[in-house]
């Protein structure tokens, strides 16, 4: 395969570049400015002065978050670089130095009255801005003083970011050796997720266990950034005022926590269907005694030689049969170099999409082995550079629209895929019904599963506010949520029990997880009413992708006639996902 690695010169041409520096000294000395030029004026200006500072802080933001998102770039594409951890923690220091600066900003736009705008005669001339100042204000019950509001955000250089470098440093740089045919191989962690989908049930074993066996050497020190950056969270959480753990992550999506326990709720309420997907595997299976490892088991039959160019020709088909529009934006990762695709030692794992900050596009990063998850992965990556490719219109401090709303952009780039594969096979039942098992899979994956790590993270919360969690407390809780997943058909083993400290969810942000269930369901609800309106969603679908994060979730899909306040909106995307699963189970036969 061509090795596709993707160009960041556009950014800065090294980490000596004379720009780099140059910026670095604009953003302190602009935030100094500005800080001389606004603290404690903010609410003494008109409508013109305060669209003078908003705009002064959008140029302030966008240059000041160039340097550690390149600095994160290079180091994604390899843990163990010594200059690029050093610059990723010397650009994390530049930014707390930064955001001290002007963290009074954001405090006193919090203590603006909700009326005040109008007071002002702003007109048209803030509107642009109207959700921003509205979203700022409902943290203003949870914010503390300036001075200690600016010490958090020093503090967080030596402290939680700190744990989550040193956490992918460890994860980033293992290693792990899989008997391969005879041939022992020394595997980075997307070869060996690869080998998990093996039809060969040796190799999936000995993958499985070659992953625990990895990381078992570095389990206490895990163990130990969990238990910090849990109790960092709880601790700030209480100073703060906030009621539950995860509240801040609620507010902070833009969501409410009625939205949060429906989406939680309409999920935990029907575990009976990946209870009945996982039998219906285990009995298509053969085997007597299906065990986790067997979960991603390609039953159906499933190419795992996909030459990179098929893969990437096939979803920017899909894309270009939804909208020429799409395709072209995603077309672009490839012709203007903004993709690093495949694994390599020091890499890191997994796959992201990087959103940029206006005008600078995003970057994307995959791990591709060949198989047709992969090609799925590639699809809801790419899904996602669309989304944040478009949004590049906004203000930044419009543009980054949540992480909820996020996943939906990626989902719907599955769904894409899922529905140019399947037209492909229109004349082979044996491939759609592959298709059909993938689909099933993708939901029990993005919602059944991700709800059961968001219910993992919250009883593991709670147990770190009782004192320090143990390494065997934590598998023990994890055991017991993976159990109510899978239900009794699903025989698990000991390379399952430590599987908590190996998912970066946990240790990235907050609950993070239950977004991919919030977008799986919403899309399904979107894809649906594509299906009823056919081209005149895909204006109105674009319209709200080139939003960014202008309004909140529920405006957002409001004028697509969907409510997120609807208490039977999140069962009838639940209600899909039986209705995909009846089909399977009916083409499958007993």
């Amino acid at each position: 395969m061509t090795d596709v690695r993707w160009d960041l010169s556009a950014l800065y041409d090294g980490f000596d570049d004379p720009r780099l520096a140059s910026d670095r000294e604009r953003a302190l000395a602009s935030a100094r400015e500005f800080a001389t030029r606004y603290r404690g004026r903010v609410a003494g200006l008109d409508a013109d002065g305060l669209l003078a500072a908003l705009r002064a802080f959008d140029d302030l933001t966008r240059l000041s978050r160039r340097e550690g998102w390149y600095a994160s770039l290079r180091f994604a594409e390899d843990t163990t670089d010594d200059d690029a951890r050093a610059a990723q923690t010397a650009a994390q220091a530049h930014a707390a130095a930064v955001g001290a600066e002007v963290v009074f900003f954001a405090l006193e736009l919090k203590e603006l009255p909700a009326d005040h705008l109008d007071d002002l005669g702003a007109g048209d001339a803030l509107r642009g801005y109207d959700h921003y100042l509205g979203y700022q204000r409902a943290f203003a019950a949870y914010s503390l003083d300036e001075a200690s509001e600016a010490t958090i955000t020093r503090k967080e250089v030596t402290g939680k970011n700190a744990w989550v470098q040193l956490y992918l440093q460890i994860t980033g740089g293992l290693r792990f050796p899989v008997d391969h045919g005879g041939e022992v191989r020394e595997l980075t962690s997307g070869e060996v997720h690869a080998l998990l989908e093996s039809p060969d049930r040796s190799l999936r074993e000995a993958a499985s266990k070659a992953r625990a066996d990895g990381y078992a050497p570095h389990a206490d020190v895990l163990t130990f950034v969990f238990n910090t950056l849990f109790e960092d969270h709880r601790s700030e959480m209480e100073t703060r005022g906030y009621d539950r753990v995860t509240d801040f992550t609620v507010l902070h999506d833009d969501l409410t926590p009625a939205v949060v326990d429906a989406v939680i709720d309409s999920v935990t309420r029907r575990a009976d269907l990946s209870h009945r997907y996982q039998a219906l595997r285990a009995r298509v299976s053969g085997l007597d005694d299906y065990a986790s490892f067997d979960r991603a088991l390609p039953l159906f039959g499933d190419p795992s030689d996909i030459p990179w160019e098929e893969a990437r020709d096939t979803v920017l088909g899909a894309f270009e049969g939804f909208s020429p529009r799409f395709a072209e934006v995603a077309r672009a990762y490839f012709t203007e170099r903004r993709i690093d695709a495949f694994p390599r030692p020091g890499k890191s794992p997994g796959a992201f999409c990087s959103p940029g900050m206006p005008p600078d596009p995003p970057y994307i990063l995959t791990n591709f082995t060949g198989t047709t998850s992969d090609m799925f992965t590639l699809a809801h990556e790419l899904g996602h550079g669309v989304h944040f490719a478009l949004s590049l219109e906004q203000a930044p401090v419009n543009y980054w629209t949540g992480m909820p709303v996020a996943e939906t952009a990626s989902i719907f780039a599955e769904l894409l895929l899922h529905e140019r594969l399947m037209e492909a096979a229109d004349d082979d039942p044996e491939a759609r019904v592959r298709l059909l098992d993938m689909q099933v899979d993708s939901a029990m994956r993005s919602a059944w599963t991700q709800i059961t790590f968001v219910q993992w993270e919250i009883r593991a919360h709670l147990r770190r506010a009782e004192g320090v969690a143990t390494r065997d407390e934590l598998s023990d809780l994890w055991t017991e949520r993976m159990r109510a997943l899978w239900g009794d058909a699903v025989r698990m083993t000991d390379a399952d029990r430590e599987a908590w400290m190996r998912i970066p969810h946990f240790v990235f942000a907050r609950f993070y997880c239950w977004s991919y269930a919030f977008g799986k369901l919403l899309t399904l609800a979107l894809y649906g009413v594509w299906q009823e309106r056919g081209d005149a969603f895909v204006d109105d679908y674009l319209a709200l992708l080139r939003a960014g994060g202008s309004r909140s979730p529920a405006a957002l899909v409001a004028g697509l006639g969907l409510d997120l306040a609807d208490p039977d909106f999140w069962a009838r995307g639940v209600a899909v996902v039986e209705a995909q699963l009846d089909e399977l189970e009916a083409a499958v036969g007993p």
